[in-house]
């Protein structure tokens, strides 16, 4: 798969293969799922690719919007994409105006099987970036936390579910938020640099209104000295991707 992407500003990196890996399997056909920050359109892509989901996908940032769209099209990918911020979007206005065009009457209200996402996440302490497409793609304060996961509750079918990634020390933080809106995780996947580091990368998929237990699967470690595990190597060789920047 090739993926166009701008030569100075924010790509996609290893966090967003590994959340694609974590969630294909709960993918179905049958699903209409939204990627948020969508980026060049790699996670989407993916995932659209070894699902066949419908897909729909926002982004707010015009430059890389049109990054996805291109490679939506060179990748002969169908999708819905939406150049917006995602916390301000109306969708059901968006259907409103649909339904309207289509001369037809609906009271049916937007609501997604699966919101997936690689979502800023850097914290305030860090040195940040002066380069602003990547400024916006990197720092939790362009996407709190706390109003990314109220509008998922908005936008999510009674049993959806939210699948994302994130800061694995930021988890009290997330399981205090999703607590609240009867978001509950239902899987969770670590990921450690090396044996003897700290987790890095928390991989999450939580279910509204579900009463599961949580299940913790085996970690994810992505290198044993300055080589990547085979783990990671499979995962590579299973996205297949061709980057290319410009």
């Amino acid at each position: 798969m090739q993926i166009y992407q701008p030569k100075n500003g924010y790509c996609y990196n290893s966090d967003t293969l590994f959340l694609y890996d974590f969630a294909l399997p709960f993918l179905k056909m049958r699903h209409h799922l939204l990627e948020v920050g969508a980026g060049c359109g790699v996670l989407g892509l993916l995932c659209a690719r070894d699902s066949k989901c419908r897909l729909t996908m926002i982004e707010k940032n015009p430059k890389m919007a049109e990054f996805c769209s291109h490679n939506l099209r060179i990748n002969h990918t169908k999708a819905h994409l939406i150049c917006a911020d995602f916390l301000e979007y109306d969708f059901n206005s968006q259907l409103t105006q649909n339904t309207k065009s289509q001369k037809t009457h609906s009271t049916t209200q937007v609501a997604f099987d699966i919101i997936l996402s690689n979502p800023p996440f850097y914290h305030d302490d860090v040195i940040k970036s002066q380069n602003s497409d990547i400024f916006s793609a990197r720092y939790a304060q362009n996407l709190p936390f706390l109003d990314f996961a109220r509008k998922v509750n908005s936008l999510l079918k009674p049993t959806g579910e939210f699948i994302f990634c994130y800061d694995a020390k930021a988890i009290f933080h997330l399981f205090c938020v999703l607590h609240s809106y009867k978001i509950r995780p239902i899987c969770l996947r670590f990921v450690y640099p090396k044996l003897d580091k700290s987790a890095t990368l928390v991989l999450c998929r939580c279910k509204k209104n579900s009463k599961s237990q949580c299940k913790i699967l085996p970690p994810l470690i992505t290198h044993i000295d300055l080589n990547f595990t085979q783990e990671v190597l499979e995962i590579y060789k299973k996205a297949k991707t061709w980057s290319i920047k410009c």
